[in-house]
């Protein structure tokens, strides 16, 4: 049997969100127990160093899953009307090793991604969080809205980046009854008042003061992946209980954490531990309404493996009933 292709349309069509949500806090917990082993992602500058190519591999689950997530980076795409993500997800046969599955990874980053922060924010964020402060308005933006709004009762968001009228614009486009998002001026004006942060930007210096965060909110912390950008500054970490993917590979890549222990005022024997021992019920969450909790997230070759397993089955699945 040949390989299949699993294209953007179909990702969508066969992994909700909510499902993928679940799928996530499986995956961490797993990740956090043990049961996972992943190894550091590979990144090779490209294009005269203005992209990256990164190559992630890994095997999840049992009887086994593995593969490897192939992925260019071109952060300048955007403004010439082209994804900034491109690639795909090899997934190959545990009986024999031979080729399985190509599936679209562009389309499963944003989808996994934001199911991991919903996962985060679900275990950590006051059950009557409300308002959502967005930072950024790109594909995450759009993926974390739908996450954050599965996961709590959110009314009001406010969304900013560093073009009002694509702030503005995306305002207008997820508009609906239920639901007041306005665009703002400054990351300062999204991020105060908020229960949910959600930063998604591809901001190098921090976009969320410490002052601005108010008693009680849950950050979650995505944008950044280099350890020479961060979207918090120091002192937000600083006041806030702190929780990572898989910590060997935050302190390593993560330059919201890097650069705040390089500063003094964080240290690294502060992040209490990994988002999947909360999931787990072995590491406390929140403790009281007045806690900050923040998770950062770098995305992991766990989560994209189990999302494209479980989409490549379905297909499979679907194709053989047709």
């Amino acid at each position: 049997m040949g390989i299949s292709v699993v294209d953007a349309d179909s990702v969508r069509r066969l992994l909700s969100m909510s499902l993928c949500i679940d799928l996530m806090q499986e995956t961490q917990i797993a990740i956090s127990q043990g049961e996972i082993k992943i190894p550091l992602r590979t990144t090779l500058p490209v294009h005269e160093g203005k992209a990256s190519f990164l190559v992630m591999p890994g095997e999840v689950g049992a009887p086994g899953i593995f593969g490897a997530k192939l992925l260019s980076i071109y952060p300048d795409n955007p403004a010439q009307g082209l994804a900034a993500i491109q690639g795909y997800v090899l997934l190959f046969d545990a009986a024999d090793g031979s080729p399985k599955a190509l599936v679209d990874a562009a389309s499963l980053t944003a989808l996994r991604t934001a199911a991991a922060s919903a996962a985060a924010t679900r275990a950590l964020a006051k059950l009557d969080a409300s308002r959502l402060g967005l930072l950024g308005y790109g594909v995450q933006a759009e993926s974390h809205l739908e996450a954050m709004c599965a996961v709590r009762h959110i009314g009001e968001v406010r969304v900013w980046g560093p073009n009002i009228e694509k702030a503005t614009a995306f305002a207008a486009r997820h508009q609906r009854p239920e639901l007041i998002i306005e665009a703002v001026e400054t990351a300062g004006e999204a991020v105060r008042d908020a229960d949910v942060v959600c930063a998604v930007s591809n901001a190098r210096d921090p976009v969320i003061v410490a002052d601005d965060v108010s008693p009680g909110a849950h950050l979650n912390l995505v944008g950044a992946h280099k350890p020479n950008g961060r979207e918090a500054d120091a002192e937000t970490l600083s006041r806030s209980r702190v929780y990572t993917e898989v910590t060997e590979f935050a302190l390593a890549e993560a330059g919201d954490l890097i650069l705040a222990i390089e500063e003094g005022v964080f240290c690294a024997s502060a992040i209490l531990g990994e988002i999947g021992e909360v999931f787990a019920g072995t590491l406390p969450g929140r403790t009281s309404d007045d806690e900050i909790t923040l998770y950062k997230s770098l995305g992991n070759t766990a989560q994209d493996l189990a999302a494209a397993g479980f989409v490549a089955e379905r297909n499979r699945l679907l194709g053989q009933s047709v």
